[in-house]
């Protein structure tokens, strides 16, 4: 276990294939079945919301009612991908902590800067680089979700 069990409750938003169930794989610890949620899924203190939710804004009033019984907002963001689906200034719909997560930085094709522009525009002021592959950003995302 990585010791993130305790702490605060995280609800994990994105787009399909963002790597929202991989980070919350990594801060747990447990491995589930790789699929992708088709409903809000509780898992303990983490809370997984299926791409759909992003991207389609007739869902946003179900990612703002499950953010109440939460901590911790994280809008996972791609490295990879060429757009977001996240909204400028997104994150004002919280009334909670946000902090933005640029995964699959170890992909072929990344651009980091790219992602943390998207995250940046969709109001996160806290952004952190997370590579699946070596867990590097990982200690410092679990520093801030204690």
């Amino acid at each position: 276990m990585s010791g993130v069990e305790t702490g605060k409750k995280m609800l994990f938003i994105g787009e399909n294939g963002a790597g929202k169930t991989a980070l919350m794989e990594a801060l747990s610890g447990k491995r589930s079945a790789t699929r992708r949620p088709m409903a809000v899924e509780y898992c303990g203190r983490f809370v997984n919301t299926p791409g759909e939710f992003l991207e389609n804004r007739r869902f946003y009033p179900a990612i703002i009612t499950t953010s109440a019984d939460c901590d911790v907002v994280v809008m996972v963001q791609d490295a990879t991908r060429i757009n977001s689906l996240f909204p400028p200034q997104f994150a004002s719909l919280f009334t909670r902590r946000v902090v933005g997560v640029v995964s699959k930085v170890q992909m072929a094709g990344a651009n980091a800067d790219r992602a943390i522009r998207f995250l940046k525009s969709a109001g996160a002021r806290e952004i952190v680089l997370w590579n699946s592959d070596t867990g590097e950003g990982l200690e410092r995302l679990q520093a801030m979700l204690q």
